[in-house]
This record gives C-alpha cells, sequence and structure tokens, in this order.
C-alpha cells in the first residue's frame, strides 16, 4: 500500500475494489446490477475497467454498496484524515460529480505518485493552489458582476 502523507492508497484498480466490496457483503453481480437499474454485463463492465466508472456511477455504487466513495476509490482513512472536515470532502464529491474527467485524472495521478521526489509533490501543491486561486477569483467576480447587473 502507498503511503502519502495522511492517505493511504491501495494499488488496486477501482473495478478490483467494488469487486472486493460486492463479494465482502455476498452480492454477486446480478444483485448490485438490480440496485442500480442496470444490467449484470454492464456491472462486470465497471469491474473489470481499468479506469473506473463516472463520478455519477461512483457515487450511487458506493451507496448501493453502503461505503463511501474513497472506498471504492482506495483511499484508506489514515490517522488524522477523520481531522478532514466535511467541507473538504464535499468539495472532493462535487468535483467527481460535477466532472467524471476529473476522477480519471485524480487516479492516473495517485497511481503515478509513488515516483513523485518533493519538488514534484511542491509544484503539485502550488499549481493547485495557484488554480484554486483564479477560479475563486472568477467566481467572485462572475457574482460581483451579475450583484451589479
Amino acid at each position: 500500500m502507498l503511503k502519502i502523507r495522511d492517505v493511504e492508497f491501495a494499488p488496486q484498480s477501482i473495478g478490483a475494489n467494488i469487486k472486493a466490496r460486492r463479494r465482502a457483503l455476498g452480492l454477486n453481480q446480478d444483485d448490485l446490477a438490480d440496485k442500480l437499474g442496470l444490467t449484470q454485463a454492464n456491472i462486470s463492465r465497471i469491474e473489470g475497467s481499468p479506469k473506473g466508472p463516472s463520478g455519477e456511477m461512483l457515487l450511487a455504487i458506493a451507496t448501493a454498496l453502503g461505503c463511501d466513495v474513497n472506498d471504492l476509490l482506495g483511499v484508506v482513512n489514515a490517522p488524522g484524515m477523520e481531522d478532514l472536515d466535511d467541507e473538504a470532502k464535499s468539495f472532493v464529491v462535487n468535483m467527481l460529480k460535477s466532472d467524471p474527467q476529473f476522477g480519471m485524472y485524480l487516479r492516473s495521478l495517485v497511481r503515478e505518485c509513488k515516483n513523485f521526489a518533493e519538488d514534484d509533490w511542491r509544484f503539485l501543491a502550488s499549481s493547485i493552489k495557484l488554480a484554486l486561486g483564479y477560479v475563486a477569483d472568477a467566481i467572485k467576480n462572475k457574482k460581483h458582476q451579475s450583484v451589479e447587473a
């Protein structure tokens, strides 16, 4: 298992995590498909896919399996993660729901990060911080312009 700061990432694919959770609950693919309004073939494709399902489908599967999206993403809460507030967790879940590609890029980055040097982590953190700053400013300006209009 790969540990990054206070979070551990299981090396399995999301599909493998879905399959493991489903089996742990004693469900077969047909059972899960029925809960989601899908076919057994859909579940088979989701479990066999290295990319995993869309963010919206991932949330539906997590609900059907009675677990958190993080469980299916392979994120294991390590000591300190319980201190992450609900707003931060909600932010990530909303990103996954609003853009399935976000989840795909995030999973790809997580798989690659085992080779990151400290400079890579600093670059990633500063890039994300810069992007979030631009987004926050753009949203504020958009709201300010709509109030003036």
